[in-house]
């Protein structure tokens, strides 16, 4: 007799058994059970319907494997074609994975280098710091510096200057931390950046080649109005004085005027000759020019100005020309512009450089909007205090907000007196 279980169906045997557990594997089974017919099933009802959950189970576990599966593919395949090289290294620098990138960078297969220490890829001259900063990393994990810029020796050719970055990953090991670095080859944007600076050198010194020029163009005008001007300025009052012993009582009113006019012209003359050069810079130093220049502004505007400060003695002569013109260009600027009040000059010398701010409590501007935008670096006043100030190697900044005056700060590399 036919064994029966107590829902009064047919007790299993070991090839039914067998038969449904084949019917779960999704790559051999069919959808669903096969279940006859012509009979009544061959499980009981309670098991009979765990196994058809058991199959659907299956069925999405599977789907779900076969998409980790892609998604690993894929994050793989990201990472070994990017185009910078990267390198999986535990806190120690030991390589356990890298990418095609890295391993063209290093001229070694990617298999050679697991196993192998970041640090003998690492020119001797670098080595210290390359440890110094997996110490650290050691210490503190989750710190990072920013780039790295070292130079790396591959194992076959010429080294290389590489940029690294590294970011500290959880392993998959609990309570471990991995390194992934970032490899870059910068030989070619050290070779343009070495370039541009030569070039920028050159420039400076161009221009402070220029500005000297100028000044001495400016020095010989100035002596030519002061002296030259001057004599003949003289021999008309001679000429004048000569011909008034000659003329009658009613001709020398009008030679009185005469006299008036030509003193406004000498007048004129000396102060052109002091603008162009002032001879107060060249014999006396910035200090006594800066103060008789103060004096001439607030005595023509009516605006008191204060000077702190000194420059503790002669400089060199580009740089006590670059800065007279800057504070007087500061000051045409608070007067005819800012309509200031008052006007404060700071002269400081300290630390291998020479600093001025020249403040007002003028009406101010818009900073963001004057200097910002493509070319825009301020009108041609403030251009002329940038060319002065890069031909030197010199900073400026600017504070300066609308109803608030406007405060310039200057700062100049000192050297040697020429």
């Amino acid at each position: 007799m036919k064994q029966e279980t107590l829902l009064g169906q047919p007790a299993l045997d070991r090839q039914s058994i067998e038969t449904l557990w084949l019917n779960l594997d999704p790559q051999t089974a069919d959808p669903e059970p096969r279940i006859d017919s012509t009979g009544p099933p061959a499980a009981p009802e309670e098991l009979w319907l765990a196994l058809k959950e058991l199959q659907q189970q299956n069925r999405e576990l599977t789907e779900k494997y076969r998409k980790a599966d892609g998604a690993h593919r894929h994050y793989r395949r990201l990472f070994e074609h990017a185009p910078d090289g990267f390198l999986a290294t535990d806190l120690a620098g030991t390589i356990q994975q890298a990418n095609h990138a890295a391993a063209s960078l290093l001229r070694l297969p990617e298999r050679e280098l697991t196993g192998k220490s970041l640090i003998l890829f690492v020119s001797g001259r670098d080595r210290k710091r390359l440890e110094s900063h997996l110490s650290k990393l050691q210490s503190l994990p989750a710190c990072r510096d920013g780039e790295l810029q070292i130079q790396m020796q591959p194992a076959r050719g010429k080294p290389f200057d590489a940029a690294m970055m590294v970011q500290p990953i959880p392993s998959l090991e609990p309570s471990r931390i991995d390194l992934l670095w970032t490899l870059r080859d910068i030989t070619r944007l050290k070779r343009v950046a070495e370039r541009l600076r030569v070039h920028r050198n050159q420039l400076r010194i161009l221009s402070a080649r220029c500005l000297h020029a100028r000044e001495e163009e400016a020095k010989r005008i100035a002596h030519l109005l002061h002296d030259e001007a001057g004599q003949i300025t003289a021999a008309g009052h001679l000429a004048l004085e000569e011909i008034g012993r000659q003329l009658p009582a009613s001709g020398r009113d009008r030679l009185k005027q005469l006299k008036t006019l030509l003193g406004e012209v000498e007048e004129r003359l000396r102060q052109l000759s002091h603008e162009l050069r002032p001879t107060v810079l060249d014999d006396l130093g910035l200090d006594p020019a800066i103060e008789f220049l103060a004096a001439g502004f607030s005595a023509r505007a009516r605006v008191p100005i204060a000077i702190k400060g000194s420059t503790g003695g002669r400089l060199d002569p580009l740089i006590e020309t670059a800065m007279y013109r800057i504070v007087h260009e500061a000051l045409t600027n608070a007067i005819r512009h800012a309509r200031a009040r008052r006007v404060r000059i700071q002269i400081r010398r300290g630390r291998g450089r020479l600093c001025c701010s020249i403040r007002d409590d003028g009406v101010g501007f818009d900073c963001d909007r004057l200097l910002s935008g493509p070319g825009r670096k301020g009108g041609l006043g403030l251009l002329g205090i940038r060319e002065r100030l890069d031909a030197l190697g010199g900073r400026l900044q600017i504070r300066s907000s609308p109803g608030h005056g406007t405060e310039l700060q200057v700062a100049v590399p000192l050297r040697r007196r020429q």
